[in-house]
């Protein structure tokens, strides 16, 4: 064994970063090779909120010529000084099934975190500040991950705990299909609530981004509980709009729903969903040229299952049905597009609330991920 590490610091290392992932997963039938030039963006920082929020390095492991594992570790000091935190980060976690490697990956982190003042590390968190490549996948190895899911083996569990990381929270998937769709009751409750409390539903207006943008953050601003500081920072309006331009080549308007008082027109809750383009990706080997332009323009007409990924409604109007009332008429805007099944994901296990309508709403929680910690 040669390991060595090595900084990233020119377009054909960072091709072997890229590529890394797309060699070690080639014999495995549920990974989708993510779109290498979306990768590339978000390594280099485009539309990337996390990477503007602080210092990172990029490295990769080599064995002699063969690169073997990747990984990036990074300060969040706007966080950090949001929540009064000295946490250091890593993210994009790839490597052959070897405890030397992973181990040498991430002391190569801890060492450079701690020179840095950091405390503890948490990881693998989003490189985007979303939900894509966030956590580990530790429950639902048998299917596909479906868009901005992570995806991982088995054994990469095994690396980070054998390390010394520890759970440090969980969020969970839930899969949902036509024969599963709301009962009776269930919508029941939803038509009652929206006359009772007057309110609408409307899908989002591409032409006012701007104004839905203000309207999704003045949500989050009430309903985003106090006990999530530590973990989520509410985006400004700025933050927003990058990831929504990140967002836009997947997202179709009539998948994002806002609710709005009747009279007044204010917002009172909303839910971000996306076709899942997963769909597509697995047939382009992580390609769009000279071929997988036209194979996303042919199979994006054809997608069938939707990722439901973020939903909130402010605090006074909880427990009236909202969140339930936003989950059907999203899912019935689904359904007249063909859409025959859908992920409601990822949700945090310190959200009750929302993992009940999931399920009352039908949902069968099918994958977890795992986020981890460990102190320096």
């Amino acid at each position: 064994m040669n390991y060595k590490i090595i900084e990233v610091t020119n377009n054909r290392l960072l091709k072997e970063f890229i590529d890394l992932p797309y060699k070690l997963y080639k014999d495995d039938p549920n990974f989708v090779p993510f779109i290498k030039l979306y990768t590339k963006q978000t390594v280099k920082g485009k539309n990337n909120m996390l990477f503007s929020n602080g210092i990172h390095v990029t490295y990769i492991l080599k064995d002699g010529k063969k690169t073997i594992g990747r990984l990036i570790a990074g300060i969040d000091s706007k966080t950090n000084k949001e929540t009064d935190s000295k946490r250091g980060y890593i993210t994009l976690f790839e490597c052959i099934n070897d405890e030397q490697a992973a181990f040498m990956l991430f002391d190569y982190a801890k060492t450079w975190l701690k020179e840095k003042g950091m405390d503890w590390i948490e990881g693998p968190i989003s490189p985007s500040d979303g939900d894509d490549f966030r956590a580990l996948l530790c429950k639902g190895f048998d299917s596909p991950p479906v868009l901005f899911d992570s995806y991982n083996p088995r054994f990469y569990l095994d690396l980070f705990e054998g390390y010394g990381f520890k759970k440090h929270r969980e969020y969970h998937a839930f899969h949902f299909t036509a024969d599963r769709f709301p009962s009776d009751r269930f919508v029941k409750v939803v038509e009652y609530s929206m006359k009772k409390y007057n309110f609408r539903i409307d899908t989002v207006n591409l032409k006012e981004i701007d104004r839905e943008i203000e309207d999704i953050r003045k949500v989050l601003l009430k309903a985003v509980p106090k006990s999530w500081g530590d973990h989520f920072v509410i985006p400004s309006v700025e933050d927003i709009k990058k990831e929504a331009n990140m967002l836009m080549k997947f997202l179709d308007p009539e998948l994002v729903c806002i609710a709005r008082k009747n009279e007044t027109n204010e917002p009172i809750g909303f839910v971000v969903g996306t076709p899942d383009f997963n769909q597509v990706f697995a047939k382009m080997n992580g390609t769009l040229f000279p071929f997988g332009i036209f194979k996303l323009l042919y199979y994006r007409k054809k997608i069938t299952r939707v990722r439901i990924f973020m939903q909130f409604v402010i605090p006074e109007f909880q427990g009236r049905a909202v969140n339930a009332a936003i989950f059907y008429n999203y899912m019935l805007n689904a359904e007249r597009k063909g859409i025959i099944e859908a992920e409601g994901s990822t949700v945090g296990e310190e959200n009750a609330q929302a993992l009940r309508v999931l399920e009352a709403a039908g949902g069968d929680r099918y994958k977890t991920y795992r986020m981890y910690s460990i102190n320096i």
